[in-house]
Order: C-alpha cells, then structure tokens, then sequence
C-alpha cells in the first residue's frame, strides 16, 4: 500500500492516466473496486512499459512510446539521423523544468493580455 501510495504522490498525473487509459480504473477506485494489491500489479507493470504515460515518465521519455511504435517511425521517416531527433529520449519534456519564461516575460504578457480585455456595457 505504502509503495503505491508513493508512486501515486509522486507522479499523479501519469499514474492516472496510465491507470485510466490501459486498465479502464482510476485513482477513485482504490479501496473500493480497485485493490492496493492489484493497483500495485496494474502501476508495477505499467512502470516497465514505455508506452505508458507512467513508464514514459518514469524513463524521462518526453511522450509514451512502445518499441513497436518507435520502429515503425522509424521506417515512416526513413532517415536514421532525422527519426533521432524525434526519439522520446531526446526531446525535452515540456512538463519538466523550470518555465521557459522570465518573470519579466511574464508580467509583460499578462498585462497585454489585461490591456486587452475590453467589458462592454
């Protein structure tokens, strides 16, 4: 219990989906339809796969992918040195890291974005 627990706080949102899209369960379910024991079979195997949004992020993978999946883009592109740059393993995760603006940035946008808010009467 305690290590599906853990699993689950530290990577909530892939294990939700994971969860959800490969198994049909939620998060909701656990205790009631859903068993710790069987949560920890279902997330454990959900862990080695890559094509799992949980395996993906476990791997540092910027999107889940299966070998298959990943061969078989590889044969659509064709090219060796371009499917490398489109490998999960290469590209960044947007969701990790800091943002990719400053708070300068940030501040500016925001007061264009109010600087464009108009209230008709």
């Amino acid at each position: 219990m305690i290590a599906v627990a853990r699993l689950i706080r530290e990577h909530r949102g892939a294990a939700a989906r994971t969860l959800r899209e490969n198994f049909g369960v939620g998060i909701s379910d656990l205790g009631g339809g859903l068993t710790w024991g069987e949560a920890h079979t279902l997330l454990t195997e959900a862990a080695a796969d890559t094509g799992t949004a949980l395996g993906a992020e476990l791997a540092g993978w910027a999107y889940p992918a299966s070998m298959p999946q990943l061969i078989t883009m590889i044969a659509t592109i064709g090219d060796r040195k371009a499917s490398q740059k489109v490998m999960p393993w290469v590209m960044k995760n947007l969701r990790d890291g800091a943002p990719s603006a400053t708070a300068e940035e940030l501040a500016q946008a925001q007061a264009e974005l109010e600087d464009g808010i108009v209230f008709a009467s």
